[in-house]
């Protein structure tokens, strides 16, 4: 990659409040025209990131490049990014058009040039001819648009958005979602998006940065981090997982709940015969077959309907690991089946190395 096409740069990052590390050693690029997203539980230390790159923090230690030129202390309103906070800080003395045109007006445009942006901007958010309403006669997805347009009318390389969907209602978020990818597609501008909503991180982003106790856990497409999870914490955070104790018996052969699946790792990805590991199988992985006809049996103890799919938990017959299974079809409460799994939706992991990357309860 040519250093032209990273736009932000943050390397050896330190961030600590009261003696409490919020931040550490982080070493992170973003690549220009790039929605990417910092996404992880409450206090991982993803929105102390936003506020370090668009200055409204200063980090401890480290730097901080913007365009490979170093801006650890450079203020906000130098830097050619703007923010769009959770709460939308709409000025609720002035109209639309006003709210709009604030940073245009502090800079000096002239009115033509005001005018011809502020039409601009509502159109590109769907509000055209809402500039001389007021703020409060607005929904939370419309006053949501209008911190956008604010933000974008003063034509940023790059726009921070922390948690700017929390407020809304479900289906509003995912209209919000789509939105939100094609205007960053459109805009041809770099987004850099926090959040704790798995499905809108895999929904929008081209890269996903999965952050735990200041530390980044792991980087990658969306496919990568659901299909591929580095470590217990991020299969466990990105999607519901079955994460069971496990033993390589041969190579790309693995005993799970005392049965022996084949699976794609092995000697070659670092794991060697008679090592424990974990093993990470998704819900829907799991197929559900006649009794006696899959590698290991187990009977059906619970089970919801959740939208289009049901979701069960299954007591396994010979050992004591309760799975989680989803299907579209319906089983009933009670009934023994037999379970059976493809060695490519089988995930091998290295047993946890600190508390940073085991499966936790965590606070979102």
């Amino acid at each position: 990659m040519e250093k032209k096409d990273i736009i932000i740069d943050l390397k050896g990052i330190n961030k600590s409040y009261a003696g409490k590390d919020a931040v550490k050693n982080m070493n992170l690029y973003i690549r220009e025209n790039e929605f990417i997203t910092l996404l992880g539980p409450s206090g991982c230390g993803k929105t102390t990131t936003l506020r370090i790159i668009g200055g409204f923090e200063y980090p401890d230690s480290g730097d901080l490049f913007f365009a490979q030129k170093r801006i650890n202390d450079v203020p906000p309103h130098k830097r050619a990014i703007n923010t769009v906070f959770q709460k939308y800080a709409l000025f609720p003395n002035m109209d639309i058009y006003d709210n709009i045109a604030f940073g245009l007006k502090i800079r000096k445009v002239d009115k033509k040039t005001i005018d011809a942006q502020v039409k601009k901007m509502l159109k590109l958010v769907d509000l055209e001819g809402f500039e001389n309403r007021d703020i409060h006669s607005l929904s939370g997805g419309q006053q949501q648009r209008i911190a956008i347009a604010r933000a974008l009318v003063n034509k940023p390389k790059v726009l921070l958005l922390d948690e700017p969907l929390a407020a809304l209602d479900l289906k509003l978020r995912k209209d919000m979602q789509y939105e939100l990818k094609t205007m960053q597609m459109e805009l041809g501008i770099t987004f850099i998006y926090v959040t704790h909503d798995q499905e809108e991180a895999l929904t929008m982003s081209d890269t996903v940065i999965v952050m735990n106790n200041g530390y980044i856990q792991q980087m990658g497409t969306p496919e990568e981090i659901y299909n591929e999870p580095e470590n217990a914490f991020v299969a466990d955070f990105i999607g519901d997982s079955n994460i069971v104790d496990a033993k390589m018996v041969d190579d790309k052969l693995v005993e799970i709940d005392g049965h022996v699946f084949k699976c794609i790792d092995g000697r070659d990805n670092g794991f060697n015969i008679g090592q424990p590991v974990d093993a990470v199988i998704r819900p829907e992985d799991i197929e559900i077959r006649e009794y006696g006809e899959g590698i290991m049996n187990g009977k059906i103890i619970s089970k919801l309907f959740i939208g289009v799919h049901y979701e069960m938990l299954v007591q396994s017959e010979d050992g004591k690991v309760e799975w989680l299974l989803q299907n579209y079809d319906s089983h009933e409460v009670g009934e023994t089946i037999g379970m059976y799994v493809r060695p490519e939706n089988i995930q091998i992991m290295h047993k946890p190395t600190s508390e940073d990357e085991e499966a936790q309860e965590v606070d979102i």
